[in-house]
């Protein structure tokens, strides 16, 4: 028996707030070209799953579940891309707690699949398969030391790959049942509690900063500041943002700040001007923010205004 997928084409940023089901997730733009790829939901006995390919780089955080226990696996996992804050590969296994943090960089061609169930739902199918997992196996949000199982990885790639390339192929309750077994699985090889994988000194860094960058965007910030709240060097900053996110935090600034400006103008606040905007968020030069804007989102200012209030 099939069960029930809802297809969704990503088209536009607002498409990743749902790249796992109804997560409501925070997405960001990497580069200029808009936002591609497509996104497959289902749910089947209690057990919700998503599945994701990007044909952009993306960046997306927010927690996947608040209620529910999250394993998320990297099908096919292309260079540079990056999940906690650590450069990942295809297969990685990664656990999250309800309500946990998640935040994942996507380059083109990435693959994933999500399952996310209750405590009880997750040990009656570890029951229903025979699987023996420790009492404390999923108390800790992280990645697991271990890659999936490379007979489980190409398997449930080119099926997943398929559903996705082919809008007619279907995802049958067999198949389904055989991911989340080879998922909650995955933990039954080791009993103990997964290990804590505390983040190097450079992401700890990058953590702290990036969280006073958020909440002042709207105020200004230079680098010799920020390296001094986070008791570095500015040349230590700029390399710690480099290896963690990829980009120095001048970028990671600018970036923030035209996402910000882009959900006020999509939020329909036509009694604000493009400029005032600008200027709230930290950019007084309009030229130049039209044209980073440009680059970033493939549109003018005014252009997203204009689809905002249609």
């Amino acid at each position: 028996m099939d069960v029930p997928l809802v297809r969704t084409r990503i088209t536009q940023l607002e498409d990743l707030r749902n790249a796992v089901n109804d997560a409501g997730l925070s997405a960001f733009q990497m580069s200029r070209e808009p936002p591609r790829g497509s996104l497959i939901h289902a749910a089947d006995g209690g057990v919700a799953f998503s599945s994701g390919r990007f044909d952009s780089r993306v960046q997306i955080r927010g927690p996947l579940s608040a209620d529910g226990v999250s394993i998320a696996v990297g099908l096919q996992i292309p260079p540079r891309n990056r999940l906690l804050m650590r450069e990942i590969d295809s297969g990685v296994v990664t656990m999250f707690r309800p309500g946990d943090e998640h935040e994942a960089f996507h380059d083109v061609n990435a693959l994933y699949a999500v399952v996310t169930l209750a405590e009880e739902t997750l040990e009656r199918e570890a029951e229903r398969h025979g699987l023996i997992l420790s009492p404390n196996v999923f108390r800790r949000t992280g990645i697991h030391p271990q890659l999936l199982a490379p007979t489980h990885l190409t398997s449930i790639s080119a099926c997943l790959a398929e559903v996705h390339a082919d809008e007619q192929a279907d995802l049958g309750s067999a198949a389904l049942a055989d991911i989340v077994a080879a998922f909650v699985g995955h933990f039954s090889r080791l009993p103990a509690t997964l290990p804590d994988f505390t983040p190097r000194h450079r992401q700890r860094i990058v953590e702290s900063t990036r969280s006073y960058i958020d909440r002042n965007l709207d105020r200004r910030l230079d680098i010799e500041g920020l390296a001094r709240l986070a008791g570095v060097s500015r040349r230590t900053l700029a390399r710690a943002f480099q290896e963690t996110l990829g980009e120095p935090p001048q970028s990671y600034i600018a970036r923030m700040r035209l996402h910000r400006i882009r959900s006020d103008l999509l939020a329909c606040d036509q009694h604000a001007t493009v400029a005032e905007l600008s200027n709230r968020w930290g950019i007084s030069e309009l030229g130049r923010m039209a044209a980073r804007y440009r680059d970033l989102f493939g549109e003018s200012p005014s252009q997203t205004r204009m689809r905002s209030s249609r």
